[in-house]
């Protein structure tokens, strides 16, 4: 017997939540998605097909992270549904989207070659979308006046709260602040009053824990903006987007050969990065009951983005990362990893550019775990001025030694940052970092030498062995650690180098420099 596979995907999530930077309409478009994504997709599917049946694995395997995976008769039905979720996401929202593919599997397929027919499905959703293109709106009237708050579509509304023109969609966003003000935060703390199910062993006190972790009410005030979760931070006024997806899920997911077996896993891999993520939460909200001190703006699947403050951000997401790690074992053979970016800029910096910019950090540090044998990485960046979200520039061309004032003749390749980091590395780089303010290290010395990293490597040793030298002892062994921790390995090189087995040279002192305002 044939049945049919179907495939749904929001197109461009990220766009449609960064439409405006207010993060109250983030917080309400999150929401928005993420309940057509689980619970209203599934509501037009039984419209479609009433025997639809979610607790039956074989015709509902998953709804999470924007996507959703059902099985479903005949063709027909099928198509049905595709059109009628589509249909949902435009009326629903106005400018978001979905997309939805069909293709046949056979019972045997089902039973034995599950994954592969689902990579077969996800190959042509690629396709489609890239058929789709991308909609523009163009002027069509002789006077008109684009959204005040996503500058995208004519205004059709005034918001007398705001002061503002606004659109439909920007409209809809608003209209249900009320009852959504808490956005995705909910949804998380909702794993505290269940268990799932089929759950392995090895969950059993991570479950327990978070079952009995309540939180009290956070935050007091349901409104609170980018400001105020600036002015929470210990260097105040700057904030941290926290970007993290799943390693090697396609990879996973294709060797799974039941449909049961696919349906299990994804939806465990749900509910275990929303109950870490959950529980790191709540462990921090303790010492942050005063001020707002993050808000999650999208949660699901293995996709995870929040925005904290940086001195939550480096120590949550490692306990988030290690979490996911460990408890993933009891899935697969040798557990999942989570390639993580964190963007720290003010709070008045574009959102969307911050988000652009996390996304770019975490392609790199999905790359970095590739090479290092698949464990979880961090990349981070810190956005000081205009245009320093241009990764792609500052990594290869300024942070190499292209950006020395007097580069070295003998050819060796520099790079004055060791980004990504693991997260042995990276946790070790912040106790470093702890240890330097705990012994009163002078700031100004360590800018000294991060300055002399951009002269040339001549004078960036110089400078170094000057301050080891001339640091009264606690200083001195404090900074000599952290040079052996990070740096030297072969003979000829000096700090604040590291030789590597390339040849190349680089140092983790900017890094340092980089992260220790805001720690």
């Amino acid at each position: 017997m044939t049945q049919w596979l179907v495939y749904l995907d929001t197109d461009r999530i990220k766009e449609y939540l960064f439409a405006t930077s207010v993060l109250s309409d983030i917080r309400q478009a999150s929401g928005l998605l993420d309940r057509l994504n689980r619970e209203d997709t599934l509501t037009v599917i039984q419209e479609v097909y009433p025997s639809f049946n979610e607790k039956n694995p074989t015709q509902y395997v998953y709804a999470a992270g924007g996507s959703a995976l059902v099985i479903l008769p005949d063709e027909e039905t099928a198509e049905g549904a595709i059109r009628a979720v589509e249909r949902l996401y435009r009326q629903t929202t106005v400018t978001a989207s979905i997309t939805g593919v069909k293709v046949p599997i056979s019972d045997g397929e089902l039973q034995s070659r599950f994954g592969e027919r689902v990579r077969w499905a996800r190959h042509l959703l690629r396709e489609r979308k890239a058929e789709k293109g991308k909609g523009h709106t163009l002027p069509v009237a002789p006077y008109m006046h684009f959204c005040d708050a996503c500058a995208q579509l004519p205004a059709a509304y005034y918001d007398a709260e705001r002061y503002e023109l606004i659109c439909r969609a920007c409209k809809i966003k608003r209209s249900g602040r009320s009852e959504a003000r808490r956005g995705l935060w909910e949804k998380v703390k909702s794993v505290s009053q269940k268990r799932p199910l089929d759950a392995p062993s090895e969950w059993k006190a991570l479950i327990e824990e978070t079952i009995g972790l309540s939180v009290s009410s956070y935050p007091e005030d349901l409104d609170f903006d980018f400001d105020a979760l600036g002015e929470s931070a210990k260097r105040n006024g700057y904030i941290a987007l926290v970007y993290a997806d799943g390693n090697r899920m396609g990879q996973v997911l294709e060797g799974l050969n039941t449909v049961e077996e696919y349906s299990r896993f994804a939806r465990l891999v749900d509910d275990l990065l929303l109950r870490i993520t959950y529980r790191g939460l709540a462990r921090r909200i303790p010492n942050h009951r005063k001020q707002p001190f993050f808000e999650v703006l999208m949660a699901g699947g293995d996709d995870l983005m929040i925005v904290t403050i940086p001195d939550v951000a480096f120590d949550l997401i490692i306990e988030i990362a290690r979490d996911f790690e460990r408890y993933s074992k009891a899935l697969v053979e040798g557990g999942l990893s989570l390639g993580i970016g964190i963007a720290i800029a003010h709070a008045r910096y574009p959102i969307a550019a911050m988000q652009r910019l996390a996304t770019d950090l975490q392609k790199r540090a999905k790359r970095r775990s590739f090479e290092t044998g698949g464990g979880s990485v961090v990349d981070f960046a810190v956005v000081t001025a205009a245009g320093s979200e241009d990764l792609e520039r500052i990594r290869d061309e300024v942070l190499t030694e292209k950006g020395f004032a007097f580069p070295p003749p003998d050819g060796v390749p520099y790079r004055l940052t060791q980004r990504p980091y693991t997260l042995d590395e990276l946790q070790k780089l912040l106790d470093h970092v702890r240890k330097f303010k705990g012994v009163g290290f002078p700031h100004s010395q360590l800018h000294t030498m991060y300055e002399a990293l951009f002269h040339s490597p001549v004078q960036a040793s110089l400078v170094a062995i000057q301050t080891v030298g001339r640091a009264r002892e606690s200083h001195r062994d404090v900074l000599w650690a952290f040079f052996q921790d990070f740096g030297i390995r072969t003979a000829p090189v000096l700090p604040p180098w590291r030789g590597r087995d390339d040849g190349s040279r680089d140092s983790a002192l900017g890094d340092l420099v980089e992260i220790y305002p805001f720690l």
